[in-house]
């Protein structure tokens, strides 16, 4: 499943974010290119897509903490490297929700390879203090749904991140969801990004977002907890969407969402 973060550029470019209270720790996620660093001085944790030309000097000038947007489990195929993975066959289905994605055999080493010696030394020579991984999901949905086929997603998700920890072991990490493989990888990780735990932007039908079940909220919170357990410096940030008109609503959310640890934002 594509993560509803690569949405996010389309109505973002007004930075909107629930007035919480300063002393609260607060981020947001913002991939467009026309905010300048005055956008964010609100903000303790900013992430850009490192394709843009970003303020990320004048961010970290300010104390922030930035991260470089990277798709670690689809390949967008207006991405630079995209051509290179098609040659040597590392893509595999593309993904039904959105036109020219393709989701990644993060099973093969060669990606592994790509994203620790190319992709990420290319971000963080921009600046930035690290990474928000997005989009482990679409490999280990692929693999839920073809077993035979995809068999070793989970495992090769692991050992992706780890083998990536090795190889930049001070840079911060941020991955978002991967709740399936979550625990595991939670000692190799530094944050991670809960997007859609209490409520949920649809992608089709009313396209209006709603809140996730009391029940399914409940198992997002102890996945998380159980990765806290197994890395207790984990940072869990979460991301939800909701109209910025209903307060009230808004409100509730941060609430909930801090009420567990979590450092919320909603969009």
């Amino acid at each position: 499943m594509k993560s509803l973060l690569a949405a996010l550029a389309l109505f973002l470019s007004a930075a909107y974010a629930y007035a919480c209270p300063d002393e609260h720790e607060r981020w947001t996620v913002y991939y467009g290119h026309a905010l300048g660093a005055e956008a964010f001085k609100d903000f303790n944790v900013v992430v850009l897509d490192a394709t843009y030309d970003a303020p990320v000097a004048a961010l970290k000038a300010q104390g922030k903490t930035v991260l470089g947007y990277l798709s670690l489990g689809e390949a967008e195929d207006y991405r630079p490297y995209y051509k290179k993975l098609k040659e040597q066959k590392l893509l595999l289905e593309a993904n039904p929700e959105w036109k020219g994605h393709f989701i990644i055999d993060i099973r093969k080493p060669e990606w592994g390879k790509i994203v620790a010696e190319e992709l990420i030394p290319e971000i963080t020579a921009k600046g930035f203090d690290g990474i928000m991984f997005d989009t482990i999901d679409s490999p280990l949905h692929l693999a839920i749904q073809k077993k035979d086929k995809y068999a070793g997603m989970n495992e090769a998700a692991v050992k992706l991140l780890c083998d990536i920890r090795k190889a930049h072991p001070n840079i911060k990490l941020m991955l978002n969801r991967g709740f399936d493989v979550l625990t595991q990888a939670a000692p190799c990780i530094d944050m991670v990004l809960a997007e859609s735990t209490r409520t949920d932007l649809q992608l089709s039908g009313s396209k209006k977002p709603k809140r996730v079940s009391d029940e399914d909220y409940q198992w997002y919170v102890g996945k998380l907890k159980e990765a806290q357990a197994a890395n207790p410096s984990l940072k869990v940030y979460s991301l939800d969407y909701w109209p910025m008109k209903d307060t009230k609503g808004v409100a509730r959310i941060y609430t909930e969402q801090r009420a567990n640890g979590f450092i919320p934002y909603v969009s």
